[in-house]
């Protein structure tokens, strides 16, 4: 992708090391999947058989181990690139609730997350050093955009387990240095 949307993240600061990654030297674990670390997620939708979001979407036991994975991934999670997906996908609901608009249309607006996503991970196809964001991330955001086909998915599943995802990862996604 020649340029990205510019809220997909930037690349992290050189010579800085995120919270889990490892310094030279130092043994690193193997990086866990999302089906490791939430077996069966999102297999049965984000709804219960009542047609409300099932609880495990917005529950510390189950978001809080996935936003720490994504924390100390290699390249880590930042809480500034987790945000500029969130932000996206806040602009598309405040353009949805406003009723100028409709689900039809911001389609593909929220498509393009998993295009930024991709983007933002795929700059590590070569050299994983140049990765901008963790696989798992990657794997959150594509699972998500593929699980969400409609408004209602969008709204009240996917954007109240993205916002659980970055509550609950504010003490472990590191801020951004500035160079």
């Amino acid at each position: 992708m020649r340029n990205p949307p510019r809220w997909a993240g930037a690349p992290p600061p050189a010579g800085s090391h995120p919270r889990g990654s490892h310094a030279p030297g130092q043994a690193q674990r193997p990086e866990r999947s999302l089906d490791e670390i939430w077996p069966n997620y999102l297999r049965d939708g984000y709804f219960d058989s009542d047609g409300s979001l099932k609880s495990d979407f917005v529950i510390r036991s189950k978001v809080e181990p996935l936003a720490r994975a994504m924390a100390e991934s290699s390249p880590g999670l930042t809480s500034h690139q987790v945000r500029r997906f969130f932000q996206h996908c806040r602009a598309i609901e405040a353009r949805l609730k406003a009723r100028g608009t409709n689900w039809r249309r911001e389609e593909g607006e929220f498509r393009k997350l998993d295009v930024a996503a991709a983007d933002a991970f795929g700059k590590g196809a070569r050299n994983p050093r140049d990765a901008k964001i963790p696989k798992l991330f990657h794997d959150f955001i594509q699972r998500n955009v593929e699980g969400v086909k409609t408004d209602k998915d969008f709204l009240t599943g996917f954007l109240p387990h993205f916002e659980a995802l970055v509550g609950f990862g504010s003490k472990y996604l590191r801020e951004e240095r500035r160079g």
